[in-house]
């Protein structure tokens, strides 16, 4: 927001702050509403233009995301395991903040 356009807080009374409050919440809804829907519209692009269907390519997504190898495995609890993507498990976490080294658990 630049120096122009900045509104003076302190000044406002209860109802005024409610409101701008409001209208805040109101377009942070409307501007993740958009967001969603233009990945969405992307991601129909990519279906046309790859001559498939979203349901065809999340299904080969699943095949996809099933055939990554696993890359460790708790120890303690051998049906778990991680593939080193996305958020490390409660279980390695944990582990983690123990002071276990994560090569303890490689595969």
């Amino acid at each position: 927001m630049s120096k122009n356009n900045a509104i003076d807080l302190e000044n406002l009374n209860v109802d005024e702050l409610r409101a701008i409050t409001e209208n805040a919440q109101q377009l942070i809804a409307k501007k993740q509403h958009q967001r969603l829907y233009d990945a969405y519209m992307k991601f129909e692009q990519i279906a046309e233009d790859s001559n498939a269907t979203i349901e065809e390519i999340l299904k080969a997504g699943e095949k996809l995301e099933k055939k990554r190898s696993i890359k460790y495995r708790n120890t303690d609890d051998h049906s778990e395991t991680w593939t080193g993507r996305g958020r490390k498990p409660t279980w390695l976490v944990e582990a983690l903040a123990a002071g276990r080294d994560i090569e303890d658990f490689a595969i």
